[in-house]
Order: structure tokens, then sequence, then C-alpha cells
């Protein structure tokens, strides 16, 4: 299975050696953690009630595993307690360092650790039992990787992208594959035109299939279809010559596939809220017929 799906469909899940907390006690872990960093979007308008912080838990999870893959999550001498470097710094750039303790209930025999909350760098908690920081998380050694190169061009899979992907181009209100094919090439046209002056556009993402054990860097770019907000956002996949546009993905798991690796330009977050309020604004006409 590959992260396009395990990302999406309630966010990268902790180990099964740890333990947030109850729902409740997660979400104001969450909250404090987002108070303390660098203000930043970290949860979708239309999802705020039910699911607060989604794109922040997202990413502190993916997060985790990333590290617990890099070997780079610190355990203390004394064995009772283990520390991560979140890769988020506070207003005045101190790192955040998220802290657990040795799980000791027996509801969850598999559990190792517990959640216990997000500290400063600085704080006690962290220098009384560490002696370092940990390191942040890597995803590719080649920073090249991670930019859009502005002379290579897009070429789409145009079969795989539609034929195999109908339904999320339905779930944007697309449902015409003619329509879909001639609306593609303009959005392809308006991306690279974009992409050569403001290569930013482009965020990189970790795609890591689990079933096959691939992992590499791709980029994400927004589809710009005409007359409508942005709902979908484009697969890149470089290849020695051009960037091979693979699939698309709704915005929204986009940008939390994004916001693993970069903050994402300010376009892209009104990119999100754009297509939130398109959503919403859907289902109250909807609901007025």
């Amino acid at each position: 299975m590959s992260d396009y799906q395990l990302s999406h469909k309630g966010g990268h899940m902790f180990s099964i050696d740890v333990y947030k907390g109850a729902k409740e006690e997660y979400v104001k872990k969450l909250k404090y953690l987002a108070d303390i960093a660098e203000e930043e979007k970290w949860s979708f308008s239309r999802e705020e009630a039910r699911k607060p912080y989604r794109i922040l838990e997202n990413y502190i999870e993916f997060t985790y595993n990333r590290l617990d893959e890099e070997n780079k999550l610190l355990v203390s001498s004394d064995g009772e307690m283990m520390c991560m470097n979140t890769g988020l710094l506070t207003k005045y750039r101190q790192e955040i360092v998220a802290l657990f303790s040795k799980y000791s209930g027996s509801y969850l025999p598999d559990c190792k650790w517990c959640l216990v909350s997000f500290y400063k760098s600085s704080d006690g908690k962290i220098t009384e039992k560490f002696d370092k920081i940990p390191e942040i998380a890597d995803y590719t050694k080649n920073t090249s990787d991670l930019i859009y190169d502005r002379h290579l061009k897009i070429i789409c899979q145009k079969e795989h992208i539609i034929d195999d992907n109908f339904e999320r181009f339905l779930l944007a209100g697309y449902n015409d594959p003619r329509l879909i094919n001639a609306l593609l090439d303009d959005a392809i046209r308006t991306i690279e035109l974009k992409l050569q002056r403001n290569f930013k556009l482009a965020l990189p993402f970790y795609y890591h299939n689990t079933e096959t054990g691939e992992k590499k860097i791709q980029l994400l770019a927004p589809l710009y279809m005409a007359g409508a907000p942005v709902k979908l956002a484009l697969v890149l996949d470089r290849r020695e010559n051009h960037y091979e546009a693979i699939t698309v993905l709704p915005v929204t798991w986009a940008y939390m596939n994004a916001r693993v690796i970069v903050r994402p330009e300010e376009e892209w977050a009104k990119l999100v809220d754009e297509a939130d309020e398109a959503i919403v604004e859907g289902i109250k006409d909807s609901v007025d017929k």
C-alpha cells in the first residue's frame, strides 16, 4: 500500500508502541503544540469541529514514524523517557521536542511509550533527561529532489490520470472524461507557466510504497482547472529528461502530504481554503434544494 492511501484515510498513525492519549487529551496536546509553534495552517476549516488539527496530527505522526525508521528517537540513560525532534520551532526560534514516558498500563500490551507533551528544547524536562537535542527527520540526501526544475517539461499519463482516478474528478465536480481531457491540457500549460516563475509552488512529497518498499520524493502541483477553485493536485515523478504527471490527489490530501517535509507557500493555503469554501457551499446548495 502506498502513502497516497495511508495518509489520506485518517492520517498516519503512531507506531503501535505509542499511546498518544484519549481523543480529547490528544487534541489538547496538539492545541498546545500549535499554540507554542510558529503560526501556520494546521486544520481544514470544514473539518475543524470534527477533526481539529488534522494537518498537525498527520505531520507529527508521520514525522515520528520517519524518525523511527532513521533511528533518531532518543531514549534517556535510565530507559524511562524518550524524545523526538518535531522539526517545528517556537515563535522565538527554539526547537520543539516531543517527550514520551514509558507506558506502564496493561490495557495496551503492545505499547511501550506514552506521549507526555511538547516542550521547548531548553525546558528542564528535556535537559534533565537528555544531554543533546535529537536530530530532525530527513527524507532525501539530495536536496535538488525537493526543488522543481523549470527546464524540464511535464508529460501527462492521461489514461491513468483520468480513467484510473475518475472518482477523484467526480468528487471535484467533473463528470465528463472529454471535458476533463481538455481542461487537463489547459491546466498543465498553466501550471508550467506558473512554476517557471515560482518553483516553490511545486511541493515535495515523500512517497513510500509499503508493499514494494519503494521510497522516493515526488512533487505536488496545483491543478488550475479553468473557471473553478483548485480542488486537485498533480503528482509529478521526475524522470531523466522530464517530469511525468502520474496521478491526481485532492488538494487537501496534497497539502497534508507536502507539509510533512516543507511549509507550503501561502498560495497553497489560500487554494485549500477556497476548495473548502466551495465544498461547504455545495453542501448548502444541495440541502436548500
